[in-house]
């Protein structure tokens, strides 16, 4: 096991006071499954030894444990004769392991330095409970039951007493928990715990808080998380707010896993594949040391287990945290950042163009979050177009660069509104850095100097960065901290500090973006392009090329004119809108955001293999990855791949 092993912890954890929360996954090293031939480890880290909790068949539950200093993995010992279902759980700075007897008694035991501190104790009042899951709310344990029939759930409330060890004080059994096939309970706010939950054969992930001092619980109040889970893998308590990480699978027919935040109740809309463990069959499990360290893990490949680490980040300042310490005196050309197609479009203000009334947010929007939130999820590249309207400059999603002539059209978020975000964003975090791209300008009402002069305006030309006539190879991140990198489309305004940038395959640009656009709401044609692309790409990039993989799946036309159910043709006809609808549904068309759901949970999957294949590499490699429904997903995806050998010369 290589020693860099030993630096798992993350060099910055965040305690954000905006709603971003990053998570930065690290490369898993591969030791010996102690569980290779019986039930799946679970984990759990106490004075850096990592312990290993089974059930072997016909024998009981074992208990292993690997030292992350001397990277050895110790003999396992029989720790309950024909145990069942082990789980751990921390209670201050102690450990137990928890288990069911053949009499279906919960045991447990205290753990010290990965071994037993002494023989197994029942837990009194405990019996006919199967443990479903174990975690420390407070200064008490709560372990989530069930009855063998799996009819109900209980939830036992424990202390630890000196003399007595763990002693049971509350058995509440909670209403309207039926079939559940996973349940688990982490801490809450103010002595509350919250309870997930998912019944067998659905796919919904449910949601419940209790307060542990009251006398009985009456019927929850509950919440759904998400309605698409097949498996749980875990829900992990993040930093001491109400975020845990979401571990599950959508489907029996993939292997992946996914992982996402939850926030204040609510699964974040971007999640993404699991790194490293994507293609797994086995669950992956979690444990958090005492130092707030997480290890990550999967057993059952050719009996080794993947152990591996993973950190939490603040999207808002990823830059200043990560890129510039370690690679400030490089350039935009040596390192990967997110950025937003469309970026302007989380909403839609307006409709446009010559056929309004075939225009609704589901074929114009293509993002979820706002600039503002974009932002502060730690997007670094927006892609905006501007049109009037009302006399205001507003951002637009339109087939032909001026409103009036696409066929239909909409407009989205205020330029001033942006503007004021990315200004404010800078004060707030003085060391990042923004690009605006501005691209399909419209010259007919409202000239594009006078459009440059507006963005001038809102944030000021002291905000902008200054070209000074040197190329992208010259300019490093150092230097662009703080400020604005304003770019224009084949429009140049060196007086103003707008940058002139091309989409050619050779240009002397300042700023040349070399990308493959598939133009297609096709996901193979999109994957086929794109490796295409960069398997050309080879040694033909210049000084001032940045490349971009423009991961987006479009609407066809026919889906653009006939997407969701709210049409209305523009006389109201219900014979044409009926025949629309219908070839909706036989179609099976897709909005924007559905599209880019389905695009971006393969986005990370294409790239490693590309990498893994040397179709991307030191020569050919991403410098933006360029997305529809952005978010801090792709930046957690930028990170890892900052920090791989195709970015590190």
């Amino acid at each position: 096991m290589k020693k860099r092993f030993l630096g798992i912890c993350l060099f910055f954890l965040s305690t954000s006071l905006g709603m971003a929360q990053g998570v930065f996954f690290k490369a898993p090293t591969q030791i010996k499954d102690p569980a290779a031939d019986s039930h799946p480890a679970r984990i759990a880290v106490q004075d850096q030894k990592v312990c290993f909790g089974w059930e072997q068949e016909n024998s009981g539950v074992q208990l292993g444990c690997y030292d992350l200093k001397t990277q050895i993995m110790q003999a396992p010992s029989l720790i309950g004769q024909l145990g069942k279902r082990p789980v751990f759980c921390h209670l201050g700075k102690k450990l137990y392991l928890l288990w069911n007897d053949q009499q279906s008694n919960i045991q447990y035991v205290l753990l010290s330095g990965g071994q037993a501190a002494g023989k197994p104790t029942v837990l009194a009042n405990s019996q006919s409970f199967q443990i479903l899951s174990a975690a420390e709310v407070e200064d008490r344990m709560v372990i989530c039951v069930t009855n063998p029939d799996k009819r109900n759930v209980n939830l036992l409330v424990v202390h630890v007493d000196a003399e007595q060890g763990l002693v049971l004080d509350k058995n509440f059994e909670v209403p309207k928990l039926k079939n559940i096939d996973y349940c688990s309970a982490v801490a809450g706010a103010s002595g509350t715990v919250k309870l997930f939950w998912k019944e067998q054969k659905r796919k919904n992930l449910l949601s419940a808080n209790f307060k542990l001092d009251d006398k009985t619980i009456g019927s929850p109040s509950i919440s759904t998380i998400s309605s698409e889970v097949f498996q749980v893998a875990e829900i992990v308590p993040l930093d001491g707010s109400d975020r845990q990480l979401m571990l599950w699978k959508r489907s029996d027919k993939e292997n992946k896993w996914y992982y996402g935040v939850i926030r204040q109740g609510a699964l974040v809309d971007e999640h993404a594949v699991l790194p490293y463990f994507e293609n797994n069959v086995a669950a992956p499990v979690v444990d958090r040391d005492d130092n707030g360290n997480f290890f990550i893990g999967i057993g059952g490949l050719n009996k080794q287990f993947e152990l591996g680490s993973f950190g939490l980040y603040n999207p808002v300042h990823w830059i200043s945290d990560f890129l510039l310490p370690q690679k400030g005196n490089l350039t935009l050309k040596d390192v990967v950042i997110p950025g937003s197609h469309d970026a302007g479009m989380s909403v839609l203000n307006a409709a446009g163009g010559k056929d309004m009334g075939i225009i609704n947010e589901c074929n114009t929007l293509t993002q979820v979050q706002n600039i503002d939130g974009q932002l502060r999820s730690g997007i670094r590249m927006f892609d905006l177009r501007l049109d009037l309207y009302k006399g205001e400059l507003y951002t637009k999603h339109a087939p032909s660069n001026c409103m009036e002539d696409a066929v239909a059209g909409g407009y989205g978020e205020k330029l001033s509104n942006i503007l004021q975000s990315v200004k404010r964003f800078l004060k707030e975090n003085q060391k990042e850095f923004v690009i605006l791209s501005f691209c399909h300008f419209c010259d007919r009402h409202i000239s594009v100097t006078q459009q440059a002069d507006s963005i001038v305006r809102g944030l000021g030309k002291d905000l902008l960065f200054a070209e000074q006539g040197r190329s992208l190879k010259d300019i490093t991140l150092n230097e662009l901290s703080g400020k604005v990198l304003v770019t224009f489309e084949d429009y140049s305004f060196p007086e103003k500090n707008i940058f002139l940038n091309t989409l050619n395959g050779k240009s002397t640009s300042p700023v040349n973006y070399k990308r493959a656009y598939a133009a297609s709401n096709d996901l193979n044609k999109l994957m086929v392009a794109q490796e295409a692309f960069f398997t050309a790409l080879k040694d033909s990039l210049h000084h001032n090329d940045l490349v971009r993989l423009d991961w987006q799946l479009t609407e066809a036309g026919q889906e653009a004119a006939f997407i969701c159910s709210e049409f209305q043709s523009p006389k109201s006809n219900p014979l044409i809108d009926g025949a629309k609808l219908l070839v909706n549904s036989i179609k099976k068309n897709k909005s924007i955001i559905d599209l880019a759901r389905i695009g971006n949970q393969v986005l990370v999957e294409k790239v490693n293999s590309w990498i893994s294949k040397g179709i991307i590499n030191a020569t050919s490699r991403p410098n933006i990855l360029y997305v529809d429904v952005s978010g801090n997903w792709i930046t957690d995806y930028c990170m890892f791949l900052n920090a791989q050998p195709v970015y590190n010369k």
